[in-house]
């Protein structure tokens, strides 16, 4: 896979694509990854899904800041940290040795948190809702796939334990005769998992072993009903340049909690109807976007934020709402250079050291780590790996605690953090311009 797509900016979703150079190679399914069912509540306590979700939020924070870093002063810049883990376990689960090892390092994770934690913590990540009339409202999903070139030889057991484990659909694929047709298949896979959003012909080479896929798609509204944000009216945005333009900007709704002051930003959010969490991250007068985008920034964000809803001792209860423009924005990368010199994830993409004969005995190696992603926040809700939140704002009744209403306006270049409810980190981002 070599050549890339130019960045669209457009609905959310997000892909990522594992090529792998080897051995020889139409798309016929091998075996249907298990049935995923939704995570019930009892579930959530399981040790390993813990792990892995750490894992995953640990990742989030060094990835992000490492892509943005590397993809240079994109001004709408959107990636998918999720969909990445996702797609590097698939490559843990099929290789050996050291490998293994660096992989598992990267993830966080031991290989027995994975296995047995990776099952839990994808049907975590699941949301289906339609409203009493049928329309969908909210949605989540994610799709694994792993295409095998015909002429591979692949260990049965694997394919079995990608299909239970971690819910991988197994196709073989002609890449070495018949290349047009089985990246057409890849295609069609991607497009039909992200809902039409990603329709790119990813050039998947004809000396592919197999190629290992993460799909993502995720659409939410702002209410239970559907309705659009209103209007805030037109307010100044400034750049990254200290450019000020007049845009129109939304009004969230009240959210417990007030703004969080930490080291060089300050960060609220707005939620969705079904709980997904756009965390803002303004940075303080003086600072640019690019300077509090970082691994250190990000993982303050995602593990010490404190909204402090509540201040005891002057009996006073904060209620925040957003006051945020619309914007859009993707990527598309190779992240194969992050993952060696960040992560330290080397092996797999040394012809000479990669290990993946958990798969297959036919050599093969990491060519490429292709991740493409968009998303769109407006009126309407959002699209990409997030989903819908009916605001908290009731009233705590009569005990003797004031109510204090703030607002929070979004008004120059951010940073963002797109979380579910349980805090798994779906999109990051930083939005230079609009």
């Amino acid at each position: 896979m070599k050549k890339l797509l130019r960045t669209v900016t457009a609905l959310a979703c997000a892909a990522m694509l594992l090529g792998l150079a080897g051995c020889t190679g139409r798309s016929t399914l091998l075996r249907e990854a298990d049935s995923a069912r939704p995570l019930s509540y009892s579930e959530r306590n399981n040790a390993d899904l813990t792990a892995v979700a750490a894992g995953e939020r640990a990742f989030a924070a060094q990835f992000s800041a490492a892509m943005y870093a590397q993809a240079g002063q994109n001004e709408q810049f959107v990636l998918s940290p999720v969909s990445v883990y996702a797609g590097l376990s698939l490559a843990a689960a099929c290789a050996a040795g050291e490998t293994k090892a660096q992989l598992l390092s990267a993830l966080g994770v031991t290989e027995g948190q994975l296995s047995a934690g990776f099952a839990p913590y994808y049907r975590s990540l699941m949301a289906d809702g339609k409203d009493d009339k049928g329309k969908q409202r909210t949605r989540l999903q994610l799709a694994n796939a792993i295409y095998v070139n015909e002429g591979t030889q692949v260990n049965e057991a694997c394919l079995g334990t990608l299909a239970s484990d971690y819910f991988c659909h197994s196709y073989s694929a002609d890449f070495l005769n018949d290349n047009q047709a089985a990246n057409r298949a890849v295609t069609a896979f991607v497009k039909e998992q992200t809902n039409g959003l990603i329709d790119a012909d990813f050039g998947i080479s004809e000396d592919t072993a197999f190629t290992l896929i993460n799909a993502l798609y995720l659409k939410d509204v702002w209410n239970e009903y559907g309705n659009d944000l209103p209007s805030a009216g037109d307010m100044v945005f400034s750049d990254a340049s200290g450019n000020g333009t007049t845009v129109p900007f939304l009004r969230g709704y009240y959210e417990t909690g007030r703004p969080y002051e930490g080291s060089a930003f300050t960060s609220f959010f707005a939620e969705t109807f079904a709980g997904y969490r756009i965390h803002f991250l303004l940075p303080d007068e003086g600072r640019t976007a690019d300077e509090v985008f970082t691994a250190e920034v990000l993982t303050e964000l995602l593990t010490s934020a404190d909204y402090r809803a509540v201040d005891e001792e002057n009996k006073i209860r904060y209620y925040t709402r957003c006051l945020f423009p619309a914007f859009g924005g993707g990527c598309d990368e190779n992240a194969a250079a992050v993952l060696q010199e960040t992560f330290g994830v080397r092996d797999l993409f040394s012809p000479r050291k990669s290990d993946l004969t958990a798969l297959t005995g036919d050599g093969a190696y990491c060519s490429e780590v292709r991740h493409i992603a968009k998303l769109t926040v407006d009126e309407k809700g959002i699209e990409g790996a997030a989903a819908t939140v009916l605001p908290a704002a009731g009233a705590p009744g009569p005990d003797g605690y004031e109510e204090v209403h703030l607002d929070f306006a979004v008004d120059r270049a951010f940073g963002f953090v797109l979380t579910d409810r349980y805090g798994a980190v779906l999109f990051t981002g930083v939005i230079r311009s609009l």
